[in-house]
């Protein structure tokens, strides 16, 4: 049952941000309030359920990544840094946005996995870089710059971007992180 309900709070979420409350989640479901404080007994529980819960699901994903033979390193590296849980509650940057600003207890949690679950891609980095794959780089520089363009792009009012999907913004900002923008001629390759 705390499944469905986490579900059913992802919907709200992706559909209202974080002003859904519990009565919306549980018409959803055709519940009772008393049957979902059974299984919650607030609001901030059951978002931090679906935080830990998508943590739990970019973590798994990422050791899939790790061992998967089929894939390069660069490929494991771009597809490590743009995880995302199926189905995010938080995939509209302003949901969260409004994770970080109004629940912060719930957003450590996701600030954790942000800012301390760098082993992989460290791990990535040192192989591209030892294959040939990838030149010589600060590895450092390279997370602080991605956490602090991640804490930009949540940052909706100074950067005005209604709507962007996380999803996509990471896409973009990984490849730019992993490519750049300069025209390759291709002598030079």
């Amino acid at each position: 049952m705390k499944d469905r309900i986490a579900k059913a709070a992802t919907h709200e979420i992706l559909q209202r941000g974080l002003k859904f409350s519990i009565r919306d989640v549980s018409d959803r479901l055709g519940i009772s309030t008393k049957t979902m404080y059974q299984h919650f007994e607030s609001k901030e529980q059951l978002i931090g359920f679906i935080v830990e819960q998508s943590v739990l699901e970019m973590q798994e994903k990422e050791k899939e990544l790790m061992g998967d033979a089929s894939l390069s390193t660069g490929q494991k590296l771009n597809q490590a840094l743009t995880v995302l849980p199926s189905g995010f509650a938080f995939s509209d940057i302003r949901a969260l946005d409004e994770l970080r600003k109004l629940y912060p207890e719930q957003w450590m949690k996701m600030d954790h996995y942000l800012t301390q679950g760098w082993d992989n891609i460290r791990l990535l980095i040192n192989e591209g870089i030892a294959n040939g794959e990838l030149r010589q780089f600060d590895v450092e520089l390279f997370i602080q710059v991605y956490i602090g363009a991640v804490y930009r792009l949540m940052d909706v009012q100074a950067v005005g971007l209604r709507g962007l999907k996380l999803e996509k913004a990471l896409s973009d900002m990984v490849e730019f992180m992993l490519i750049g923008i300069r025209f390759v001629n291709k002598k030079e390759e």
